[in-house]
């Protein structure tokens, strides 16, 4: 199980769903490559299409990639410049989160703080607006009274931050109670599925393979680093740094980082690395400084080489789907990604344009 901070926040029980592995059926008519958030969301929206004999495999325990290791920042706005024509996405993504809650009955800390991105630029803010999102010029001592004195940032009132682990509980424990089956342990049995899907993330290269299939994603690690807890409202919003990003949990732990280095699938954390985001945070936030950290960790970003991820039927296979390089954008795009995937597999088509997404890009 991974060593983020979210792991951490788990009662016993959660942690029974995420250590539980069901027995592997030879056959479903649904196979699922990948206990990520995507993979069971698709699992979740594929059952309330109707669908009921799914099976959800993966190599380790659920959550144990990206959607264990990320930062669960939901900024629909802040990143809007560069999401292109994610946009549709982002927005039908933002309205779904806003449903699963109760549609899952859980509680995943799902919270709208809001987003201070320091230094950023009055351009940034119109493209911000055109794309549909709001978006202000502040003053962030104002709405932030620890961060040291800064002169100017963009404040998006929307943004959301939940734990992206606790999200993923959600998913399991409604998907066992529709019959769905999440193994884990099993997996060198792969049941005969009539339909397949690739959430496979970094890793969906090696799996695509197979299938005479490559797509250009590779992992790109992201570390990031918390104290134990503090009190609450010790930060009030999501703070965008020069480099780092930096929140606190409900729980009360204060995290950051979100560094990107292009080292294969080497796993753990560098010391300079975590140094450079603790000087950067306690430069930040003065009250912070020579706060010990509780715990640090890493995970793999799947990143493609043309930043759009890779959504739909996988080239030249009419049973054999794949979503996969969301990079940083994973947790933002997972409900509506699930969706999408369950309306193609479904009912052969979906309202939202992913003309781009098409795997089909890559021959």
């Amino acid at each position: 199980m991974s060593s983020s901070i979210w792991f951490q926040t788990l009662s016993p029980d959660d942690r029974a769903h995420l250590e539980t592995s069901d027995a592997a059926p030879q056959t479903a008519d649904i196979l699922i490559l990948g206990a990520g958030n995507i993979g069971l969301a698709t699992a979740w929206y594929l059952t309330q299409a109707g669908v009921s004999d799914i099976c959800v495999l993966d190599s380790q325990a659920p959550l144990s990639g990206a959607s264990g290791a990320n930062a669960g920042g939901l900024w629909f706005a802040q990143q809007s410049p560069e999401l292109g024509p994610l946009g549709p996405l982002a927005r039908a993504s933002s309205r779904l989160y806003d449903e699963l809650p109760s549609a899952l009955g859980a509680n995943f800390d799902l919270r709208r703080t809001g987003l201070l991105e320091l230094g950023s630029t009055t351009d940034s803010i119109a493209t911000v607006q055109a794309a549909g999102f709001r978006a202000e010029r502040v003053l962030p001592n104002e709405l932030e009274p620890s961060l040291a004195p800064w002169p100017t940032a963009v404040y998006y009132p929307d943004e959301g931050q939940l734990n992206p682990v606790k999200l993923g509980v959600g998913f399991l424990r409604r998907l066992r109670e529709r019959g769905v089956r999440i193994c884990t342990d099993e997996a060198n049995s792969r049941p005969q599925a009539g339909v397949t899907v690739i959430a496979s993330g970094a890793w969906t290269p090696l799996v695509t393979k197979a299938l005479g299939w490559t797509p250009p994603i590779r992992p790109l690690r992201g570390q990031l680093l918390a104290t134990n807890p503090l009190p609450a409202g010790t930060l009030r919003h999501t703070i965008l740094g020069p480099r780092f990003y930096y929140w606190q949990l409900v729980q009360g732990h204060v995290a950051g980082g979100g560094t990107v280095e292009d080292v294969g699938f080497t796993s753990g954390t560098n010391p300079d690395d975590l140094a450079a985001i603790l000087a950067e945070r306690d430069s930040l936030f003065p009250t912070l400084a020579g706060v010990p950290t509780a715990c640090a960790w890493s995970g793999f970003r799947p990143f493609c080489e043309d930043l759009k991820p890779v959504i739909g039927r996988v080239p030249g296979q009419d049973r054999v789907y794949v979503a996969a390089g969301h990079f940083k954008k994973g947790i933002m795009l997972a409900p509506v990604t699930g969706k999408i995937l369950a309306d193609l597999i479904t009912t052969g088509h979906t309202d939202l344009p992913i003309g781009p997404l098409d795997p089909a890009r890559f021959p």
